[in-house]
């Protein structure tokens, strides 16, 4: 996950269950074949695909164990005939040595390394600017434009660093917040630029300065070298070639219109990969949201066909940036329009302690979709932590920025375990897995013989 949660409700033993409503519900017997998601987390999330990182052999392997599981759930390939597999190409900037900043003034020089000192985002080749200092994010633009901008906080203020990088700053140096530091080695082994999509046109609009953030020597280095010039230097290697690919399946429904109402049903199934020797597998993020797709297009596929149309779609490559939901809208089997919603699962394996037993849905303020899940059974509520924009983390962001109602269903979004070797099948609950998956099936179900139409609350589109 690039960043999404889902919430869930685990007391499988429990006569009764409150919901984040806080009605209690009646306990009923689930349809979740506990057997079947526990395979699929073993298979996903075990040792020998290695992490599925992004275009690897190991999550193209993923992709077709998930292309056997559809299809034994009689679920029809969307792609044409025999087409489950959506190809996509990826060309990556490599670096060929580590990008370093090096400022001098007066005869002093500082050089900060990417790794040991700093973490640069989407760093051009080469970038020489005067150095200034400021402390207020609304600092002018003559004062800012084109410089190379130590903001002197004493806490990371990712919003300051926006507006002074918008105002038209060349580079924003600020200080690394934990979060950062919790994920320092993963972040400084991302590409030096933008990944560029096979298909997809660049993003358009100016494009923004660099973000850097500093270590705190590193910071206080630079904050006394004010006035002076820094140069950015970022040499690149041959890009990197890979293919991910993006899995979709289709159950159509009954009613002469089932097409032009349909339900997308997704979850990403690459992660991190191996690391430094150690695999990162992912079993929480996303192997549990995969499962949870999974078992929707078993549970669905067997039972009697509804009036609407489902798709069960698994993008590749979210990790890097939603690639794969990036190029899959541009290059989708049905209009964007024909989508009646998207309900995106996301880390759906551990509870969260702040709401336990319950899952949370992200944009909750934004549509009419979650309240009326709600009040038809599903133990959902808003999301807990709007400080951390997760409704803009995920794939279902793409998909919302086209129109759809698309938003993600999660459990905790910030567990220990997030982006760290420990999210293994050892640290999700599979019990509570099988609770979650179970609390949504009959809403799911609701939904797809309803004639509820999702819609953006006014003022809300993204």
């Amino acid at each position: 996950m690039k960043s999404s949660v889902l919430f869930a409700a685990a007391l499988a033993a429990s006569a009764a269950f409150v919901a984040a409503s806080g009605r209690p519900v009646a306990a009923k017997s689930s349809p979740v074949c506990a057997a079947c998601v526990k395979a699929n987390m073993e298979r996903l999330a075990g040792d020998d695909l290695r992490g599925r990182g992004c275009g690897s052999a190991d999550e193209n392997a993923a992709s077709r164990f998930i292309v056997d599981i559809l299809r034994r759930s009689k679920i029809d390939p969307a792609f044409g005939k025999d087409g489950y597999l959506q190809a996509v190409q990826l060309l990556t900037p490599t670096p060929a040595a580590p990008p370093t900043l090096t400022v001098t003034k007066d005869g002093q020089q500082v050089t900060l390394l990417q790794g040991r000192d700093m973490i640069a985002f989407e760093s051009p080749v080469s970038l020489d600017a005067p150095l200034v200092v400021v402390t207020d994010s609304r600092a002018a633009a003559d004062v800012v434009k084109g410089k190379v901008v130590v903001f002197d906080t004493p806490i990371q203020d990712l919003p300051g660093v926006q507006i002074l990088l918008h105002t038209g700053a060349a580079a924003v140096i600020a200080p690394a917040n934990d979060q950062i530091s919790e994920h320092w080695d993963e972040l400084a082994a991302r590409p030096p630029g933008r990944t560029q999509i096979t298909g997809v046109p660049p993003h358009a609009g100016p494009a923004l300065g660099v973000s850097i953030f500093a270590k705190p020597d590193a910071m206080k280095a630079v904050r006394g070298l004010a006035g002076g010039e820094a140069r950015l230097d970022a040499p690149r290697g041959p890009p990197k070639e890979r293919t991910t690919y993006n899995v979709l399946g289709v159950l159509h429904g009954t009613a002469p219109d089932a097409d032009r109402h349909a339900l997308l049903l997704t979850a990403h199934y690459d992660h991190l990969g191996v690391r430094n020797g150690v695999i990162f597998h992912g079993a929480n993020d996303d192997a549990s949201g995969t499962s949870a797709v999974l078992e929707f297009a078993r549970i669905l596929g067997s039972s009697k066909r509804n009036k609407r149309t489902v798709y069960f779609g698994l993008f590749g490559c979210e990790e890097e940036g939603e690639l794969g939901a990036q190029y899959f809208l541009g290059h989708a089997p049905m209009a964007t329009s024909d989508l009646m919603a998207n309900l995106e699962f996301e880390m759906i394996g551990v509870d969260d302690p702040q709401r336990p037993g319950a899952l949370m849905l992200t944009g909750w303020e934004r549509t009419n979709l979650g309240p009326a899940l709600q009040a038809h059974g599903a133990h959902v509520g808003p999301d807990l932590y709007p400080q951390q924009h997760f409704f803009q983390r995920s794939d279902n962001y793409q998909l919302a920025l086209k129109g759809v109602v698309a938003q993600t269903v999660s459990a905790w979004p910030v567990p220990p375990t997030y982006h760290a070797a420990s999210d293994d099948l050892a640290h999700v609950d599979l019990k509570f897995m099988d609770t979650v998956i179970g609390s949504m099936v009959e809403p799911v179900t609701w939904l797809l013989n309803s004639d509820f139409q999702p819609a953006w609350l006014e003022g809300q589109k993204p």
